[in-house]
């Protein structure tokens, strides 16, 4: 089997390029990714002038490419990530991409000095020292390259390390894809069985992502009830009681199922009734959904998720006046929820985890089950709240 083919096969290119954007942009370091040979295989990610320049020149690069071969291989053959320094003396991290024990890539990051003992001398290799007599602007740029603490770097390459196996482990329907292709199954019992391979895996997604959240939901609603009956022994715990029934009932009922806009807005005001015995009134919700929206389909717990979210990370800081206004349209035949709150606003890599975290994956589950079209937007302003924008088809 050809492994750039094998690469693009079982992790997403376009999903490798945008995690590596991000990652890139969290951590102010540059990213690639490349083949077995070392050959980039999609766009760099904040590369330094220095590193741009030098991959301009076809020596250069032959140079970039030799170098990131042997250390993508170098990890592959320790099984974990390999720091090592370029034929320019500059500190890179080369975190391998094995499936099957095969090694089909690595991802790459670095581009700077450190202050470690055996990676701190600048010592280049005669080619690179010949291109720096041959092309003078690009050793001046060399001069730029910034130092970065060596437990920065490790601390870096630990989480990048756990997000590749993440992309890793999530290859299996793309290999059961190869398997069907090789066996010559006919190209429409194909189609069948790749459709339901992958109906099933999204279907086990709804699981995956209303599991946690019920748990998640279910401690925290009884640590609010348990505390209220400690302070009254009336009413309001019974009520509260009630209030969870439904919500637990909402849940079994709908694992694995699509729900309408209505429902989930049923057992939304439902956890927020719940909500308010710890908040009272710093927290109100205004929901407004348009009659023609009302019967729309939508992944079960994918409102609750995001509200949870905002309020346990932004709203919950506010000592007073806190607000989330919820609602849902028809626009240009799309269906589009818009979730509003004034809290303190989310940080960026925490919207990058909202989306991505292992827990609920729900970036993924939308691109998934609606196409990559229907993508879930986050806006976040700080100490002024977040707007999310969720748009889903009329009918799926």
């Amino acid at each position: 089997m050809d492994r750039n083919r094998q690469l693009e096969d079982l992790i997403d290119i376009d999903l490798l390029q945008d995690l590596q954007d991000k990652l890139a942009e969290i951590t102010d370091l540059a990213f690639n990714i490349v083949d077995f040979r070392g050959n980039p295989i999609n766009n760099y990610s904040n590369f330094c002038d220095f590193c741009s320049s030098l991959r301009s020149i076809e020596e250069g690069l032959d140079l970039c490419c030799s170098a990131n071969a042997h250390g993508g291989l170098e990890s592959a053959i320790r099984k974990k990530p390999y720091i090592f320094k370029c034929p320019a003396g500059l500190v890179d991290i080369a975190i391998p991409i094995v499936i099957d024990n095969q090694y089909i890539g690595a991802v790459f990051f670095g581009q700077v000095k450190t202050d470690k003992e055996e990676f701190s001398s600048n010592k280049k290799s005669k080619e690179i020292i010949r291109l720096f007599k041959k092309y003078p602007i690009i050793k001046r740029k060399y001069e730029d390259i910034r130092y970065v603490e060596y437990s920065k770097l490790k601390s870096i390459y630990s989480v990048v390390e756990i997000i590749v196996n993440q992309l890793i482990n999530k290859s299996d329907l793309n290999r059961l894809k190869e398997e069907i292709t090789f066996n010559n199954i006919k190209l429409k019992k194909q189609e069948d069985e790749i459709s339901y391979l992958k109906n099933k895996l999204i279907f086990s997604d709804f699981k995956f992502l209303q599991t946690p959240l019920s748990l998640n939901f279910q401690l925290n609603t009884l640590n609010s009830i348990s505390n209220l009956a400690l302070i009254e022994d009336s009413k309001k715990t019974q009520e509260a009681i009630c209030t969870f029934s439904d919500i637990t009932r909402y849940l079994s009922k709908n694992i694995g199922k699509q729900v309408t806009i209505e429902e989930e807005v049923k057992n939304i005001n439902n956890y927020l009734k719940i909500q308010s015995l710890r908040f009272e009134d710093r927290i109100k919700c205004k929901i407004n959904i348009e009659d023609r929206a009302k019967g729309l389909k939508i992944i079960p717990m994918t409102l609750l998720y995001f509200i949870e979210y905002i309020i346990t990370h932004s709203l919950s800081y506010k000592k007073k006046d806190g607000f989330i206004v919820i609602n849902g349209k028809i626009i240009e035949n799309e269906g589009v929820i818009i979730i509003e709150d004034n809290g303190i606003g989310i940080k960026e890599n925490e919207i990058f985890f909202m989306l991505n975290n292992s827990d609920s994956n729900i970036g993924d589950l939308f691109n998934n089950y609606y196409g990559k079209e229907y993508k879930i937007k986050i806006t976040s302003r700080e100490n002024l709240g977040n707007i999310i924008k969720i748009k889903i088809p009329l009918n799926k």
